[in-house]
């Protein structure tokens, strides 16, 4: 079984690519796996969407 989290960003001008790129690798040494990221406009991404195994 897998479970899902998405994150995104409080507001739009909060996160940078390094601050998601950091967050990438925190939840990444957890076990979760980034399978898609929608961006703005502007090319900043909006919102990821994380997977791992639920029986971890």
């Amino acid at each position: 079984m897998k479970e899902y989290k998405i994150i995104k960003p409080d507001s739009m001008w909060s996160y940078k690519d390094q601050t998601f790129e950091d967050m990438f690798n925190k939840y990444g040494s957890q076990g979760w796996r980034v399978i898609n990221v929608s961006f703005d406009q502007s090319g900043n991404i909006r919102k990821a969407v994380l997977e791992r195994d639920k029986n971890r």
